[in-house]
């Protein structure tokens, strides 16, 4: 009878994390030894009614808190993502099952389970923790005192309490051997292989009348969180179009930033004129489908973000999936980022972005055919499913 080995979205899941576990699930399933050896299951948390109603009694508090005591507390918004993870990823239907209580794990009795976001004082498996950044020391501003003192216990437990740490980049793996009491043999990095895991298509002429999208454009994938530095891009683009007027700029992802909540309302007033005028496009939060379309025919992907816990965020990930040209952010994190499309830019300087910008031809640019880019994402994928496989199997087997 094959092991059960579980992959868990743990309990209230970011985007990026279920993003993570669709890249690491497809990887896994991708290889023949795991499939012959272990029973592959995906746990996807699910908010039940009662803890609607616990979340909202609890931000109540935090507003009054925010209000009346000058805090910033953040605002804890409702859960959705399950079903929208469930909906996109039919193809693994079998393997999904959804939970509310990490004690519900041990009802698949699982031999090892992962990536774990907390910490299991007694267990009955053995799990991988993971660790996505250390933001909170390495941009402390974004943080409340309260936040960082979390964030430290927290990450100290995952390591304690866990039989290896994930990490995905060798950025963060300096970061959690400096500020935490751990050995470095027992921390994974997580191979960067950007693969697909959606069905892509080319050029979708309905799509782009849909969101009133012109033939040029350049894209931007990230939350509108005030570290992703959207002011920087914004303001090179401002300038770009002065000489090349039929560029627009599209940008997806929520809205929302937790910890600044007028960040996107000040964008908005700053670049009102270029919104209303259609040359920057906020499509907030689009299908996934959509998103990845969108993505390969733009003319260039920008990536000026100020902090990742992974080499360039997913964005990068897929925009060299579709061998895409990238403006990426010169951070010390995407410099691990191998790619002969990608440009760096300094992040604090709209001029340097510009400046790069306008030293493409993009008419040379063009789509390349999609089954040439799923050869390169096969062989990714591969060895990203051989990687896991292999940390697997030495974990259980020691």
């Amino acid at each position: 009878m094959k092991k059960v080995v579980i992959l868990t979205t743990g309990i209230y899941p970011t985007q990026g994390v279920f993003t993570l576990i669709k890249y690491l699930t497809y990887s896994l399933i991708s290889n023949d030894n795991f499939n012959k050896k272990y029973d592959l299951k995906v746990l996807v948390f699910y908010e039940t009614f009662l803890m609607k109603i616990k979340k909202f009694i609890y931000n109540f508090f935090l507003i009054i808190k925010n209000v009346f005591f000058n805090e910033k507390n953040r605002i804890h918004n409702f859960n959705d993502l399950s079903e929208e993870f469930i909906k996109e990823n039919n193809i693994i239907k079998d393997k999904i099952h959804i939970f509310s209580n990490q004690k519900e794990y041990d009802y698949f009795k699982p031999i090892i389970v992962f990536p774990i976001l907390s910490f299991f004082k007694n267990k009955n498996f053995k799990s991988i923790g993971y660790i996505y950044d250390l933001q909170h020391k390495d941009i402390p501003k974004f943080f409340t005192q309260k936040e960082k003192r979390r964030r430290d216990l927290e990450f100290s437990n995952i390591i304690k309490y866990n039989d290896k740490i994930f990490v995905n980049s060798d950025f963060v793996k300096k970061g959690v051997l400096k500020n935490f009491n751990v050995s470095k043999n027992k921390i994974f990095k997580i191979p960067f292989s950007p693969h697909f895991t959606d069905e892509v298509e080319n050029i979708n002429h309905d799509l782009k009348e849909k969101y009133g999208i012109n033939d040029n454009y350049f894209i931007i994938c990230n939350r509108f969180w005030k570290h992703k530095n959207y002011d920087i891009a914004f303001e090179a683009f401002s300038n770009f179009i002065r000489l090349k007027k039929n560029y627009q700029l599209v940008c997806t992802g929520d809205k929302v930033d937790t910890r600044d909540s007028g960040y996107y309302k000040d964008l908005e007033k700053k670049y009102k004129d270029l919104i209303m005028d259609h040359k920057i496009k906020i499509l907030g939060v689009i299908p996934r489908k959509d998103q990845l379309n969108l993505l390969n025919n733009a003319k260039a992907v920008i990536q000026p973000t100020l902090y990742e816990g992974g080499p360039g965020g997913f964005s990068s990930y897929e925009a060299i999936a579709f061998q895409k040209v990238l403006f990426l952010s010169n951070i010390s994190i995407n410099k691990e980022i191998k790619y002969k499309k990608a440009i760096f830019f300094n992040p604090k300087s709209s001029n340097d972005l510009l400046t790069e910008l306008n030293k493409i031809n993009f008419k040379n640019e063009k789509n390349i055919p999609i089954k040439i880019l799923k050869k390169k994402s096969d062989f990714n994928r591969s060895k990203l499913g051989k990687f896991l496989f292999n940390s697997i199997d030495s974990i259980i087997n020691n």
